[in-house]
């Protein structure tokens, strides 16, 4: 047994320990390419350690043209374990592993025929080892692998910086599991470089499958893969689109070919300066925590855009959008406005209708003043105020020969009076002062702070504007009132004592000939003692009447 078989086999049982550990491993991007690689290198090794302890030539060359299955399988299987993990998930596929399968068996046929036509081995240079003078074949093959090898471990050191910490130190350590055998190969065949006066690159697979090894526990390789970028960007269901400043569309994944404006057909093409994500390019990027949106009127679909500028991958005022379709939660959102809008408008109007009916319970509706209920409320804390030098008029106003008017011209005609009339009090009154509808035709007119020679002026206004009054059905009938005037706190310190003295000063106006104020305190001045009694009763009677 030779010095280097020991080592061989042990290189074959690590290549064996690493097929177990990738077969029961998860599925991951490389797991089969790197598995048939690894079988392969055992073939190979398996080879190598047969023609190390073979003694007659014919074996030993017989043996060095069988290695050939392993040696193109394993560069090839190798590499396309490498692509696939780096993301190019295309070449482990069954027709890319049919394709190596079938190269893997002509070149060992070609191998294994080498004696009818010696296009592999020309001649042989040293027959102990055994060496050889090579053919076409075998530069053919030799390029062909190294070929493969380096595409390979470009397009893998292309990927390094688009992947995260963890799959840099996995394809890191695949490349040197990579180029460690393979630069071994090539220092053999260029500079006849020897280890243990052998070809050194099944020694070498040894570092190949430490670094595996070493990959699958410190850095989880077919554990935590990287996923393909391709991949997400294919199977992404949100819209993604990279866009140039002028518009022209880079690259556009399958979920945005089916945006307004997209298709299979439109990367390398521009966008129309109407469209909607034209906003979203150069300096016209919208800023802002909140995510603008954008509107597919021909679609009837709403899309939230997160744009990124990809200034940092060499790609100065390009953007990528990613559009979510909140097309659903807009229409929520906007029903649970219209809800909204509809239960406010709801309360406003029960709002209205509760002020509605407020006034109604205060306010006489005929002609919009306080109604006498609102009185007997509001009215006694504005007495209660009263002062000698601070006195509160209270003046009935009762419209004179009312009733004529509703037998003679009817109660329509009666009602625009009363409301022409409530029209004179409302545009007189001044802060603090209100007016009150108190029965038919009567007024009650509350001025705080006023007293007589005040009252008795407003009370001739009042008289003014009402004579002057134009009422087209009332003809040329003129209109007037009498007025009873009483004072808090000389006529009493509550309503119903200052209204009783109020009526009573009215009714003397009444029998004094109407249209004219009188005073309580002042109401029975010119008063024969003959007729006071009967005049007391009457107005006993007559207050008697309004408070029952």
């Amino acid at each position: 047994m030779s010095f280097s078989t020991p080592i061989l086999l042990v290189i074959a049982m690590l290549a064996i320990l690493t097929i177990g550990r990738i077969i029961n491993s998860p599925q991951a991007p490389g797991r089969t390419g790197f598995a048939l690689a690894a079988v392969a290198s055992i073939w190979w090794i398996a080879m190598v350690v047969l023609r190390l302890n073979s003694d007659d030539l014919p074996d030993k060359i017989l043996f060095s043209r069988l290695a050939w299955f392993g040696i193109v399988a394993v560069s090839l299987f190798w590499s396309a374990g490498l692509l696939d993990h780096a993301g190019y998930g295309q070449v482990t596929r069954r027709l890319p592993i049919a394709i190596i399968l079938v190269i893997t068996a002509l070149a060992g046929f070609g191998a294994l025929t080498d004696s009818y036509h010696h296009w592999l081995y020309s001649g042989i240079v040293n027959e102990e080892r055994p060496s050889f003078s090579y053919g076409w074949l075998f530069y053919a093959l030799l390029c062909g692998m190294y070929l493969c090898m380096l595409l390979a471990c470009l397009m893998t050191i292309f990927r390094l910086r688009r992947v995260g910490r963890l799959h840099r130190y996995q394809l890191v350590a695949l490349l040197v599991a990579t180029c460690v055998p393979w630069m071994c190969n090539a220092a053999f065949v260029l500079f006849e470089f020897r280890l243990f006066n052998d070809d050194p690159t099944p020694f070498a697979f040894s570092a190949t499958v430490l670094a595996i090894l070493v990959a699958q526990y410190r850095g989880k390789l077919f554990i935590a893969p990287p996923v393909a970028r391709d991949i997400i960007f294919s199977v992404l269901p949100d819209p993604v689109v990279v866009l140039e400043p002028s518009g022209l569309i880079l690259e556009i994944n399958p979920a945005a070919e089916k945006l307004t404006g997209f298709g299979v057909d439109k990367v390398g093409t521009k966008l129309s300066p109407s469209h909607p994500l034209m906003i979203f390019i150069s300096e016209n990027l919208p800023s802002g925590s909140a995510k603008p949106m954008v509107h597919f009127e021909s679609m009837n679909m709403v899309f939230e855009v997160s744009a990124q500028p990809l200034e940092q991958w060499d790609r100065r005022d390009s953007v990528l959008l990613v559009l979510r379709d909140v097309t659903a939660r807009e229409a929520a959102e906007k029903s649970l406005s219209d809800t909204g809008k509809a239960l406010k408008l709801r309360l406003e109007e029960n709002l209205r209708l509760q002020e509605k009916l407020e006034r109604q319970a205060f306010e006489d509706h005929l002609t919009g003043l306080f109604n006498r209920r609102h009185a007997s409320s509001t009215m006694p804390p504005v007495l209660a105020n009263a002062r000698e030098d601070a006195p509160v008029s209270l003046i009935i106003v009762d419209l004179d020969y009312f009733k004529q008017v509703n037998d003679r011209y009817g109660h329509d005609v009666g009602d625009k009076v009363l409301q022409a009339f409530a029209r004179i009090l409302s545009g007189s009154l001044q802060a603090g002062e209100m007016a009150f509808r108190y029965g038919g035709e009567e007024f009650l007119i509350v001025l705080p702070g006023a007293g007589r020679d005040q009252a008795l002026e407003r009370c001739s206004l009042w008289r003014q504007e009402l004579a002057a009054l134009t009422i087209v059905e009332l003809k040329d009938d003129k209109l007037s009132f009498s007025a009873g005037i009483a004072f808090a706190p000389e006529a009493g310190a509550s309503l119903t004592e200052c209204t009783k003295a109020a009526d009573i000063a009215l009714y003397r106006a009444k029998i004094s000939g109407r249209n004219t104020d009188v005073v309580w305190g002042e109401h029975l001045g010119g008063m024969s003692l003959d007729g006071s009694t009967d005049y007391r009763n009457a107005v006993e009677r007559r207050t008697r009447r309004a408070w029952v």
